[in-house]
């Protein structure tokens, strides 16, 4: 069984500040806390790693003030969080066209099948340009666990192509993270 929003109000997710750039570092240290059900002190060990890595790197500044791209998104989640924290990180879409909405909903239902210990990161665009940690999807909308206190997307207003008045929200198919905790086929999963 997943976790509910019910049961995961006792670990609300960690907010950005108003004025930085930080979230997608936020997104996985949301993610990461709802797979492993961190505690406030291992999220914060881990949030120290993040700007310890980005300060090594010199990139603290950039990531601050300009975000964080979907190239240095994979490292971090590669080489700071590592297969300890997150077993398998899988970007089901990179390199292929943007699939049509339904197919790529239907791709994120099927992995967040109710199964514990899974989450995604999503990149958005169009009215937010931002990085966030899906919760769960229904057939009618995306529930998020995000930095920014943003709840739900609907159906409705999200493409994975162009912006129209009506659907503002464009989902980032190829900027898209499948995280999980499972033993799995290495085979169905790129690298």
């Amino acid at each position: 069984m997943t976790a509910t929003p019910k049961t995961m109000l006792a670990l609300p997710p960690f907010q950005q500040g108003g004025l930085d750039s930080l979230c997608g570092l936020y997104s996985i240290i949301n993610a990461e806390r709802f797979i492993n059900r961190s505690t406030d002190e291992e999220s914060q060990t881990l949030f120290n790693d993040l700007i310890h890595y980005l300060s090594r790197r010199k990139l603290l500044g950039k990531f601050l003030i300009d975000g964080i791209i979907h190239i240095e998104m994979l490292a971090i989640l590669r080489k700071v969080i590592g297969k300890k924290r997150i077993s398998n990180v899988r970007v089901p879409f990179r390199g292929v066209p943007n699939p049509d909405l339904t197919t790529f909903w239907k791709s994120m239902q099927s992995f967040l099948d109710g199964t514990p210990g899974r989450s995604i990161i999503l990149g958005l665009q169009g009215y937010h340009d931002h990085w966030t940690v899906i919760e769960k999807i229904t057939n009618r909308s995306i529930l998020l666990y995000d930095s920014a206190l943003i709840k739900r997307l609907p159906r409705s207003s999200c493409t994975t192509v162009y912006p129209t008045w009506r659907r503002k929200h464009i989902l980032l198919p190829a900027q898209t993270y499948f995280l999980s905790n499972e033993v799995l086929d290495i085979t169905q999963y790129d690298t």
